[in-house]
């Protein structure tokens, strides 16, 4: 016969649940760090805040966008500190969540959601920076087409009031007509030109694989050549030795060419010459089309990136959006524009754009 020391069991009792909820707190902290390194590869920054002001756990990218002086500490005295608090005072009244956009000095935009938890509140932190940027864009690319088609609308209700006449000579019907659809087909292709750019804003994501810049370059060469011709331009390719495929969206690229031929012709004279050149360069591929046409003048060049910047021809056949387009997609390729262009003695204008190498012919 055995007896069993009650004191013992309710020792042991106490020790396999003591264990067992430092084993819980452990798992707990554990799962949290493994979140929070998840939550970092996503670009989330996140931080512990509690009531008091102070933080008790900040990620390296929320310590990176907020300023943050430690891993732990009090919230310093910042430009978004009264914001995140008010979010903070709301989300512990309301019992739910809160997020907000703010904008900082110096052009530093962020994004947080606030969540309430037992005794403190997590506040995921993301860099809005490009959504900001994309957005300001978008708002300066309204305002411009809003605009632009005040002059086509004016026009075309002032040759609708001359078809209303009573007594109209029948060649002045014929050019009022002639007008209408003009002026319908430049505001069709104004707005066509301004849903691309909007697209390509936004984020519409790239189609990116190692292509020929070469084929893409070719293809857009044979869609432009028979226009060049009517206009009497010669229009060629030249490629330098053993360059390398690039990384990029074929279609993206393609668009890229066409725009930039596009100009070439449309503002070069009978008898110029156009030129597409392809060159190796160290990390990839030089492109250039450049033309022998009457140039840009100087003033004008910073701006012939900008929507709807026609320089010296408002209201010229153009929507002032190609070169545009171009920097937008050439943006997204980690590349940029360089125009040159001269307006005396031999007059002409160069366009180049360097594509990166696929890593995979290095």
């Amino acid at each position: 016969m055995w007896t069993v020391d009650l004191r013992l069991v309710w020792l042991a009792l106490a020790l396999l649940l003591t264990l067992a909820f430092m084993l819980g707190r452990w798992s707990a902290r554990e799962s949290a760090r493994r979140a929070f390194l998840q939550m970092d590869r996503a670009s989330l920054g996140f931080l512990r805040v509690r009531p008091d002001g102070r933080y008790t756990a900040a990620s390296p990218l929320a310590r990176q966008w907020l300023g943050l002086p430690a891993a732990s500490g009090l919230l310093p005295d910042a430009e978004w500190r009264p914001f995140l608090e008010e979010d903070v005072r709301a989300a512990q009244a309301r019992g739910v969540g809160r997020s907000r956009f703010l904008v900082l000095a110096g052009g530093q935009a962020l994004r947080w959601w606030v969540v309430p938890m037992e005794d403190a509140f997590w506040v995921l932190v993301a860099d809005a920076r490009e959504s900001h940027r994309g957005l300001e864009k978008l708002r300066r690319l309204l305002t411009g087409l809003a605009h632009e088609l005040r002059t086509p609308l004016a026009t075309m209700l002032t040759h609708l009031e001359v078809l209303k006449l009573p007594a109209i000579a029948p060649e002045i019907r014929s050019q009022s007509m002639r007008i209408l659809e003009e002026e319908t087909r430049r505001m069709l292709r104004m707005v066509h030109s301004v849903l691309e750019l909007g697209r390509l804003i936004i984020g519409e994501p790239l189609i990116v694989h190692p292509l020929s810049i070469v084929a893409v370059a070719e293809a857009a060469i044979a869609e432009k050549l028979p226009e060049a011709l009517a206009r009497q331009q010669s229009l060629s390719l030249e490629v330098g030795e053993e360059v390398p495929l690039v990384q990029g969206d074929a279609d993206r690229l393609k668009q890229v060419f066409l725009n930039l031929l596009d100009n070439a012709i449309r503002y070069s004279r009978p008898g110029d010459r156009i030129l597409v050149s392809l060159r190796s360069v160290p990390g990839g591929v030089r492109c250039e089309v450049s033309d022998t046409g009457p140039g840009i003048p100087a003033e004008h060049l910073p701006y012939v990136t900008e929507p709807f910047y026609r320089g010296e021809a408002p209201g010229g056949p153009g929507a002032g959006l190609g070169l545009a387009i171009v920097a937008e997609i050439l943006r997204q390729h980690g590349s940029s524009l360089e125009i040159e262009s001269r307006v005396e003695g031999e007059t002409g204008t160069r366009i180049r754009f360097t594509l990166p190498a696929w890593r995979g012919s290095e």
